[in-house]
């Protein structure tokens, strides 16, 4: 079956798994000390403040909640993603 990632990011269930399975094997690699405190510490910022804005910028948008102009308010701590916090962990409206 061939999903457009417009639809793949509409989707629910995969968002949570594209956007919760690299934190976990992050934690799962530390938690078995192949990764040092550094590495984690690195990993998880660039998760936090890179990885995961990209795909809640990009799941609001496929919502159409957001548009292309409004990237540059997910960069950072991205205060917006708190607002559309229900839309992006529960799909409520």
């Amino acid at each position: 079956i061939y999903l457009t990632y417009y639809k793949l990011m509409k989707n629910l269930t995969l968002y949570h798994l594209i956007t919760l399975l690299p934190i976990i094997v992050i934690l799962s690699f530390y938690a078995y000390e192949a990764i040092d405190t550094l590495t984690f510490t690195v990993l998880f910022f660039i998760y936090a403040f890179v990885y995961r804005p990209v795909f809640d910028f990009k799941r609001l948008k496929a919502l159409d909640l957001v548009n292309d102009n409004d990237w540059r308010k997910f960069i950072g701590l991205g205060k917006i993603r708190f607002k559309f916090y229900s839309q992006l962990m529960f799909g409520k409206d």
